[in-house]
């Protein structure tokens, strides 16, 4: 054994030490999980790892030779998915990252991982990721129509069904909206998470995280509104926020299912 293997394996052997409960966490855009994250990375600095959306977008984008950027950045979750398949066999101790839940990789390491996530309220996520994503210039996922334009393309009906896209195991379905998928979405957070926490209460997400990993966290607050809450305001009419509830219907779905009160987790 070489100098460099042996420098790895007395490394993960002090991961292992100081936190033995290894984790995926999974992250919705928009949902205060570039924060968790973070601070998450932190706790498992010895060995921990993430997938970036831009730059998986561009190795994406430059290996294909594709330039369909809409179908791209549907497609593009096959890389992802193959990447956290790369950290789990590397056996990364956290990999905390923007990539759907996929079936394959829980089969394989259910027995070795706990899988996290951390939702929204899915309206108020649909308006966060419009504005931060609007005009951005640079950005792989820029938004360049206005908000009312925006609402009657495919990629919002897609937006609005985030929660299907990441946690049905089909983030390529054309069909978000399918009942059976958002079903599927439902049941994998309840029998497959150990950890479903929501923005809105911080606290009791951080309590969970301590109960299943061992760990304390302390999250700040990261990747915040580019857009003033006045502009919000003045750009989204009764009307159109009317149309966002519709888009998010399927998320809604879920989030009722897991979070309304007199729902069971599991």
């Amino acid at each position: 054994m070489g100098i460099v293997d042996t420098a790895k394996n007395v490394r993960l052997a002090l991961a292992d030490a100081a936190i033995p409960t290894r984790l995926v966490f999974h992250h919705v855009p928009k949902c205060g999980g570039t924060s968790v994250g973070r601070a998450l990375r932190k706790r498992y600095i010895l060995s921990q790892a993430t997938v970036r959306p831009d730059e998986s977008f561009r190795a994406f984008e430059a290996f294909s030779a594709r330039s369909d950027r809409a179908a791209m950045l549907i497609d593009v979750a096959d890389l992802r998915e193959q990447m956290l398949l790369y950290h789990l066999f590397d056996d990364v101790r956290c990999i905390s990252l923007h990539v759907a839940f996929s079936d394959v990789a829980y089969e394989r390491f259910y027995d070795r991982y706990k899988f996290v996530t951390i939702l929204r309220e899915p309206v108020a996520r649909f308006v966060s990721h419009y504005f931060w994503s609007y005009g951005k210039q640079g950005d792989h996922a820029i938004i360049d129509e206005g908000f009312a334009d925006f609402l009657q393309t495919d990629r919002a009906r897609r937006l609005g069904a985030s929660y299907v896209e990441y946690y049905s195991g089909q983030p390529k379905a054309p069909d978000l909206a399918d009942p059976a998928l958002i079903k599927k979405a439902i049941a994998n957070l309840r029998e497959k998470f150990s950890v479903v926490g929501r923005l809105e209460d911080l606290p009791g997400f951080t309590a969970d995280l301590k109960r299943e990993l061992g760990v304390r966290v302390r999250v700040g607050h990261e990747n915040k509104g580019r857009q003033s809450k006045d502009t919000r305001k003045s750009t989204i009419t009764p009307e159109l926020m009317e149309q966002v509830r519709k888009l998010c219907a399927p998320d809604i779905a879920i989030w009722d299912a897991y979070f309304k009160p007199g729902q069971t987790h599991g």
